[in-house]
């Protein structure tokens, strides 16, 4: 079954998930920048599991387990990470849409948040290889994309495992963050910070996305390997790394909901389990 008005959930949840932020104390930037996110994580889920109500209401959980994992950071820092996952997640979005009409959203989306967060570098070339073998007339420097890709990756492993000169100062401006926590650390962090629902599901939505189409499903583990790997280079947890996990989780609700028969039982389902998930992190951050 098809609704197509669940997309109203998208504006919807940006007001709210901004409102939100604001009413805890966080700076009008950083609370338009969590609007944003909102936004595109619900856009993303909703590519990823469909037009229904309870693909809305995953959605909805999954941006609102986003917003509380990021609202411990400072604001700039806050902006700044919320800010590029959203174009991160907006560039998945578009890589999922079943008719796309043009690859250039996806491609300006993964340069933005490349710029923003060396998590998403790898987005560049696999929004150029799109662009240059899909459905659509290709200009002549169209190659020219994932070659940019390749190149900022490959400056991004440079400037990560570099510790002085000129690639040292670039990571350290780029990442935004040190810290010196080593690997079980930092998933002890990411799993605190979700919640074991939210962990759980969160892994569970991974499996998911690979049956999303392969540029989709390159994407989201592009994001996460990137997250984590830019996470274990910095020694600190950033927010690429909650924020994806949180659409993951969403797009898990969201599959559990449609193994329901029932029509109406599926969005009391996908509401139960996104409060249930949403609830721990939202109490600890109260």
């Amino acid at each position: 079954m098809v609704h197509p008005r669940t997309w109203l959930a998208i504006p919807a949840l940006a007001v709210a998930c901004g409102g939100l932020a604001l009413a805890l104390r966080s700076a009008p930037l950083p609370a338009v920048a969590i609007a944003a996110l909102a936004a595109a994580i619900a856009a993303t889920v909703r590519a990823l599991s469909g037009t229904s109500i309870a693909a809305a209401l995953a959605g909805g959980a999954a941006a609102l387990l986003a917003t509380f994992c990021v609202l411990d950071l400072r604001d700039l820092e806050l902006a700044r990470a919320a800010l590029a996952s959203a174009a991160a997640m907006f560039a998945v979005s578009e890589l999922a849409r079943p008719s796309p009409t043009s690859a250039l959203p996806a491609i300006g989306s993964a340069l933005a948040a490349a710029a923003l967060d060396p998590s998403f570098v790898v987005l560049i070339a696999i929004t150029g290889v799109w662009f240059v073998r899909g459905p659509w007339p290709r200009p002549r420097w169209a190659i020219a994309v994932p070659v940019l890709g390749a190149i900022a990756t490959v400056i991004a492993l440079a400037a990560a495992l570099t510790r002085v000169g000129v690639f040292a100062d670039l990571w350290s401006l780029w990442a935004g963050r040190s810290g010196n926590a080593g690997a079980l650390a930092i998933v002890v962090q990411l799993a605190d910070t979700l919640g074991p629902l939210g962990a759980v599901a969160g892994l569970a939505g991974i499996g998911v996305c690979m049956t999303r189409g392969r540029f989709a499903a390159a994407a989201m583990i592009a994001a996460v390997v990137g997250a984590l790997a830019t996470d274990l280079a910095c020694g600190a947890l950033g927010a690429a790394a909650p924020t994806i996990a949180a659409v993951t989780t969403g797009i898990a609700i969201g599959r559990l909901a449609a193994t329901i028969e029932s029509p109406l039982a599926q969005p009391f389902v996908g509401a139960v389990t996104g409060f249930l998930i949403v609830v721990g992190p939202a109490l600890s951050r109260a």
